[in-house]
């Protein structure tokens, strides 16, 4: 087996912590006001492994403690989990990843975020409807779950 890992880094601003989450299971949220812009996680490198590797069953990692993306068919990567695997989905964020990448996240606020305010991303291309809990009234998925009701 060849693990190819790049070295692990991982930032976190001093001012979010995780706690039960009315949104889903657990959030990350905001001790104190932060500014729009400001860098709030950054997270580079993970554990590169194959495909292969994974169903030989190679690799032992405990997969609750990792975030995994694939970076292709046959490569997989994946990070401990920390705060930036806590950030739930809401139809109207305050954070954005602006890396948009499987190998690092780059968390900063999308508008100022007041203390105690749960830190929310636009999951805009893996959410659906069962998957949307975030409430917002400008919610893409209300009309679409209010006529399931009816």
């Amino acid at each position: 087996m060849t693990y190819r890992s790049e070295p692990i880094s991982m930032w976190f601003d001093r001012r979010i912590v995780l706690r039960a989450s009315p949104i889903h299971g657990t959030g990350t949220f905001a001790l104190e006001a932060i500014q729009a812009g400001e860098t709030l996680i950054y997270v580079t490198g993970g554990l590169v492994f194959s495909q292969a590797e994974w169903e030989s069953g190679a690799v032992q990692i405990d997969g609750r403690l990792y975030n995994e993306e694939r970076l292709s068919d046959t490569l997989r990567i994946v990070t401990p989990v920390s705060f930036h695997y806590y950030i739930n989905h809401r139809c109207v964020p305050n954070v954005i990843d602006l890396a948009r990448h499987p190998t690092y996240t780059h968390c900063v606020a999308l508008r100022d975020i007041v203390a105690q305010e749960e830190l929310t991303a636009d999951y805009s291309t893996t959410a659906t409807l069962d998957d949307c809990l975030c409430g917002a009234e400008t919610c893409r998925w209300k009309d679409a779950r209010d006529a399931d009701t009816h």
